[in-house]
């Protein structure tokens, strides 16, 4: 890697850094993407994964679906989320939390889409839009997506969250940190 290119990795790794607690729009330096330069996870999955170092699976965006938009971004000791915001379903239409663990009574397990995890639904209401919370359980932690859907469309949006959101395992995520803690991050696709 040329001294350049190392330059290059290492402002990006620390715009990222202190990106924690910023919003922006997808494809920024600040959003959870799940694959980065061919690689799982950019700089604010690797800081989720960080915040909880007990999760197996750490949440990341894979496809926005059109009309959406990341609409903050946190990272911080036992937590981390992101927002998505729609402009169908509003401005602050969900919420995608990382935790260490979930209350799910009062919730239906359903089955799950996501391989390692089991899923849960509470549904609050449904009317003027829809409120509700999915939630995901796997060894060492879990993912709250809070719903906050405006508008006569209802849970319809409910699906393109299920689009746009993933996982990224930490198995994935731990050979790209030695990656990066050791210069070896190559910018090349």
């Amino acid at each position: 890697m040329t001294r350049v290119r190392r330059r290059i990795a290492a402002v990006a790794l620390a715009a990222a850094g202190t990106a924690a607690g910023c919003g922006g729009e997808v494809g920024s330096a600040q959003s959870p993407l799940c694959s980065s330069v061919g690689r799982p996870g950019s700089p604010p999955v690797v800081l989720m994964a960080q915040s909880v170092p007990t999760a197996s699976l750490i949440p990341c965006i894979s496809l926005v679906p059109a009309g959406w938009s990341l609409r903050g971004f946190n990272a911080q000791n036992g937590r981390s989320d992101f927002r998505l915001g729609s402009d169908i379903a509003g401005s602050h239409a969900v919420d995608v939390v990382l935790v260490r663990g979930c209350d799910v009574r009062g919730a239906t397990q359903v089955p799950t889409d996501q391989p390692g995890a089991s899923r849960w639904e509470r549904i609050s209401s449904v009317g003027e839009g829809y409120r509700g919370i999915r939630y995901y359980r796997f060894p060492g932690g879990c993912v709250r997506y809070e719903f906050t859907l405006r508008g006569a469309a209802q849970a319809a949006p409910v699906n393109d969250v299920s689009l746009a959101v993933d996982f990224v395992s930490r198995v994935q995520l731990r050979a790209l940190v030695a990656d990066r803690s050791h210069g070896r991050l190559h910018l090349d696709p």
